[in-house]
């Protein structure tokens, strides 16, 4: 209902057709020609015999000339063909671009046209048989009902009769039933889809159920408007009106659309191996989003008959302050293209950027974030991400583990070969480890400890907990130690000021 509102409120904000000085008509050039079936039909003074001065007789009496000029007008009128005074030229000698002495009033009807012929320039036979036509298909059966309609009904506000008032009530009603209508149908498919399994099918159906409702609603509006004899402003406004729900309805259907590719794109990541896919899905996602806005706007300003190409000109001076105030903007985007063109890290990745070490959590149009290890968020812009130096843990083919065992003084030296052997059958059984790259041996002795120092190294599986694999080698060493009789050193005791041992 509010939709309904909305529309009817919309088609009442109408132009009407400009009050234009009256002349008896002359026919001498395709403005005069056209301005005397127009203009002696509007206002206070009309006059069905000069508004057909200037159509070719054809065979036609003056009564049905006068007939077909009022139709010709009504045929423009409930088409919302407004056609500009403005855009009609005014001399006796025009040709069109072929070289022809023919002119078309407006673009909606070219079978409709004016010929000058013997230094006059009239409605040509054709075109006026061609009007009669058109408003016995589309127009006459109204002539009628109008005939049978109580005075009531006939009396006009602003312009318009009472009963197109209620004609017009009804047909919107009857567009937004069968919208919802067909709303619901679609809405009672995408259940059955989702009982059937196929979530994808699902989830495109349910983008396009709204738009889709729409469109139907601007075509029930398109097809019965003209109907209704409506002021040419008010047809005019619904023809404008149409092209908009016809639009948005698009760029709705679309916007929508780029969620379900992106959903679409994500599950492909899923099974891919690559680097790239992590963070080419959210930034597919908004690229094509931001399109899709844009192309709206534009084809949106081009239905309300504005000059878009003399719009972005007349904007080239504040664009260019734009962009340098804006600058930063556009180094960060540049950088997110150098980001996803390089590949130095992907979602997932631990990563250190000056000093900064996190995992990589989002990377955007302008700024990637990092989740620290203390679970906060570093913004880092991708201008700057781009120059800095990057230490990427993730693509580490191998990862360093250390670890050094004091062993007590007194520990015989064939125990700390022993024990030393033992640490390194751990490490080789250890699938994970590199077996070519184990260092277990006594590197110093000092007055408190026998160090026994250890290095290898892990694979760089992505999957592998680190932590985990250090934690389980660590006990399996201490178990040896334990099992050799290898007690670890104890801290030396330091006397307190009283003497005594703390």
């Amino acid at each position: 209902m509010r939709r309904a509102v909305w529309i009817l409120a919309l088609a009442a904000v109408c132009l009407t057709r400009p009050a234009l000085a009256k002349g008896v008509p002359t026919c001498k050039s395709p403005r005069n020609a056209v301005d005397s079936v127009f203009v002696w039909q509007q206002g206070v003074e009309q006059s069905l015999t000069n508004a057909a001065k200037c159509l070719e007789p054809g065979g036609r009496s003056q009564e049905q000339l006068e007939e077909t000029a009022r139709r010709l007008k009504m045929v423009f009128d409930a088409e919302g063909a407004v056609v500009d005074p403005d855009k009609i030229s005014d001399d006796p000698e025009y040709l069109d671009d072929d070289k022809n002495a023919r002119f078309v009033p407006h673009a909606s009807f070219p079978r409709v046209s004016l010929e000058r012929r013997d230094g006059s320039w009239q409605w040509t036979r054709a075109s006026l048989d061609w009007i009669d036509q058109r408003y016995e298909e589309r127009l006459g059966w109204l002539d009628k009902a109008l005939e049978a309609m109580p005075a009531p009904a006939k009396l006009t506000v602003a312009g318009i009769a009472l009963w197109q008032y209620a004609a017009l009530a009804v047909l919107l009603a009857l567009g937004v039933f069968a919208s919802k209508l067909l709303h619901a149908l679609l809405v009672a498919r995408v259940k059955k889809l989702a009982k059937d399994g196929d979530g994808w099918r699902r989830k495109v159906v349910d983008a396009v159920a709204g738009p889709v409702a729409m469109v139907l609603t601007a075509a029930c509006l398109r097809m019965l408007y003209p109907e209704l004899r409506l002021p040419v402003g008010v047809s005019a406004a619904l023809h404008t009106l149409v092209r908009l729900l016809v639009t948005f309805a698009l760029v709705w259907a679309a916007y929508r659309g780029a969620d379900v590719l992106a959903a679409r794109l994500s599950e492909g990541v899923e099974r891919s191996e690559s680097r790239l896919d992590d963070y080419l899905a959210p930034i597919l996602r908004k690229a094509i989003k931001a399109g899709v806005f844009l192309i709206g706007v534009v084809a949106m300003l081009q239905n309300l008959s504005i000059d878009v190409t003399a719009l972005f000109a007349t904007l080239g001076i504040g664009t260019l302050a734009i962009g340098l105030a804006a600058k930063d903007t556009l180094a960060n985007l540049f950088g997110s293209l150098s980001i996803f063109v390089d590949n130095p890290f992907k979602i997932g990745d631990w990563i250190n950027v000056d000093g900064v070490d996190g995992i990589v959590e989002e990377v955007g149009f302008r700024s990637t974030r990092l989740r620290t290890f203390y679970n906060s968020v570093v913004v880092i812009p991708n201008a700057k991400l781009a120059d800095a130096k990057i230490d990427n843990y993730g693509k580490r083919q191998y990862r360093r583990c250390q670890f050094t065992l004091s062993l007590a003084h007194g520990t015989p030296p064939d125990k700390i070969e022993a024990l030393c052997r033992a640490i390194r059958e751990l490490i080789e059984a250890n699938p994970r480890a590199r077996r070519d790259k184990c260092e277990v041996f006594l590197t110093s002795v000092t007055v408190t400890a026998l160090e026994v120092a250890t290095t290898f190294f892990f694979v760089g599986d992505p999957e592998l907990q680190e932590a985990r694999e250090k934690h389980d080698i660590l006990l399996a060493v201490l178990g040896r130690a334990d099992e050799l009789g290898i007690a670890l050193a104890r801290p030396l005791t330091m006397p307190d000021r009283g003497g005594r041992s703390a």
